[in-house]
């Protein structure tokens, strides 16, 4: 398919608010609609996508797995179950210190977790 078709249907996806369809659409053609001449076919919320995908892939992204146990870490807090919450940081600590997984943590869980790795670091000191 010529690369105006393709802007052309990614245009219309995100002007009908069908983003997924439109990032799947990027993401597959995306060495072809980052160049400037196809970069230019899009329209506003298409080149807002182009830069979320972009700026994604160069913070590193979380998987699906890594995004649910963040959430049920914030639930575990939020339903004051903090056994339970503190036991998912201890196994999943390495990954959840990442800048990429703090956004994810709400300010009582980002504060808990940090309680958390002070406290274990002053056991073994």
């Amino acid at each position: 398919m010529r690369i105006e078709g393709i802007a052309q249907i990614v245009n219309s996806l995100c002007d009908e608010r069908k983003y997924a369809q439109a990032r799947h659409m990027i993401s597959s053609e995306w060495n072809r609609i980052t160049e400037n001449k196809a970069y230019q076919l899009l329209n506003d919320d298409a080149k807002q996508l182009v830069k979320i995908i972009s700026d994604e892939s160069m913070k590193g992204t979380l998987s699906k797995t890594e995004k649910k146990i963040l959430n049920l870490i914030n639930e575990s807090i939020r339903d004051l179950n903090l056994s339970y919450a503190k036991r998912i940081f201890i196994e999943n600590q390495e990954w959840i210190k990442k800048p990429e997984a703090q956004g994810w943590l709400t300010a009582d869980a980002r504060y808990l977790c940090e309680v958390w790795t002070k406290a274990k670091d002053e056991i073994q000191v």
